[in-house]
């Protein structure tokens, strides 16, 4: 199977990055509207260096929240090597490995250009054999070649944030907070997470969902292997459990994850398992077809 470039997938990325466009004008509008000239100039220019900064720097707040450490050859060199071949076979410079410190079995890409990091977790490296293990890193390696990592860091980027900021105000919530006097800091850290959500969610939602099923069909066409890529969702959706308290700072990256994780999240980000696993079969017995 040959690399295909999706025009559907290519469309979605548009709609995304114009969806985000607008929300950010829509954050920026009432500053505009309420302060005078000078003010809105200074504001809006405060704002956008945050979210520009929120964008580029992607990859080290995804290190920071994650807990992830980057590896060379000599940390991890079976993982390293696999990655090296694969990105290879994709025609890819190798991007930056990282593994993240969690029993949850797990991958991710996010950051844009050539610092999208790809994030396996120690659980993932742990539960899956190697060819499921290869398939993971090839999926996660066809959402490089694809560019949707990178775009959805721009246009979902700030949701994840904005999550990150509500799960840690969720858990102040709590008993203590008021004993202790800051359950009116996480209140206000939750109310301050809203609007980042509400402006990056619709690009969100519209690239999410169908760059699973291409990156799926992307990491196929670079190993040749659908079945080894459907018994790996297979297990990472058995092995799906809730998180433990300090995977609690990785719930705004579920869009960016091979398989939602049971954590605070968007809802709908991912299509069902059973429909990626269903799709990969199917792509298996077309594969095997006489010629």
């Amino acid at each position: 199977m040959e690399w295909q470039t999706d025009s559907r997938l290519t469309r979605r990325m548009v709609l995304a990055l114009a969806l985000a466009l607008l929300g950010y004008a829509a954050l920026l509008g009432p500053v505009v509207w309420l302060l005078p000239p000078a003010g809105a100039l200074v504001v809006c220019g405060v704002l956008l260096a945050i979210l520009g900064g929120l964008v580029l720097e992607a990859d080290r707040l995804a290190y920071l929240a994650t807990r992830a450490v980057a590896i060379e050859r000599d940390d991890h060199p079976e993982l390293f090597d696999t990655v090296e071949r694969l990105a290879r076979q994709a025609d890819l410079p190798r991007p930056p490995v990282a593994v993240i410190p969690s029993d949850e079995p797990n991958a991710m890409s996010a950051g844009t250009g050539n610092r999208t990091v790809v994030c396996v977790t120690l659980g993932l490296l742990k539960e899956l054999d190697d060819e499921q293990l290869e398939a993971v890193l090839a999926h996660e390696l066809a959402h490089v070649k694809n560019g949707d990592s990178s775009v959805l860091t721009v246009a979902g980027f700030p949701a994840t944030v904005a999550l990150a900021m509500l799960s840690t105000a969720l858990e102040g919530m709590n008993g203590w907070a008021i004993v202790l006097g800051y359950f009116g800091a996480a209140v206000a850290l939750a109310i301050l997470s809203l609007p980042l959500l509400l402006v990056s969610l619709p690009g969100t939602l519209v690239l999410s969902r169908y760059r699973e099923y291409a990156a799926d069909r992307g990491a196929v066409a670079i190993t040749g292997k659908p079945v080894a890529l459907a018994e790996a969702l297979a297990e990472l959706h058995g092995l799906s459990k809730p998180p433990q308290e300090d995977m609690r700072s990785m719930a705004g990256f579920n869009a960016f994850c091979i398989v939602p994780s049971p954590s605070l999240g968007l809802p709908g980000t991912h299509p069902p398992t059973h429909m990626r696993i269903r799709k990969l079969r199917e792509l298996a017995a077309e594969l095997e077809r006489p010629a």
